[in-house]
């Protein structure tokens, strides 16, 4: 028998001291990962990418205080991103209903859509890039700040930089 009726592991190790040393080596390698900057179960070298984040509706005022070159960190996180490598001012994005219960593309006055492209060094994983451990993923929502700005933007663009 594998486990005799002293509940020992081939006549020789406590089954319940091989899950508790099994269970220790489990959380040092989580710890070591995680302490690394690859958030969980996240492995691999960090490699440059290329982050767009998107906002349709922002003040003018606020837009115009981004410039290429700004820092740019995860204004909840604090998590420094990277620096700003274009700023792309459109007109602003807002959607309404006509008349018939459609909804209709507009603007509105003194607003302006903005997407901010953000140089980034991270780790390439599941579903995204993670930076210091925290996972940035196209459609996430992210108080982003950028210069003297700070906007809930959506991650809208991911491309690896190619050397």
């Amino acid at each position: 028998m594998i486990i005799d009726k002293e509940a020992r592991l081939f006549g020789k190790v406590n089954i319940i001291d091989f899950f508790l040393v099994l269970g220790l080596v489990g959380a040092i390698i989580f710890g070591v990962n995680f302490i690394r900057g690859g958030g969980a179960f996240i492995g691999g070298e960090t490699r440059e990418f290329i982050i767009g984040f998107h906002a349709p509706l922002v003040d003018n005022y606020i837009v115009d205080t981004i410039r290429v070159g700004d820092n740019a960190f995860d204004h909840i996180l604090g998590n420094y991103l990277g620096v700003v490598h274009d700023v792309d001012i459109r007109e602003s994005i807002v959607w309404n209903a006509d008349q018939y219960g459609n909804s209709v593309r507009s603007s509105q006055e003194g607003f302006s859509s903005v997407e901010v492209f953000i140089r980034i060094t991270a780790t390439y994983g599941n579903h995204g890039v993670y930076i210091a451990g925290n996972r940035y993923g196209v459609g996430m929502n992210r108080p982003i700040r950028a210069g003297a700005a700070a906007i809930q933007m959506r991650v809208s663009y991911l491309r690896e930089v190619t050397p």
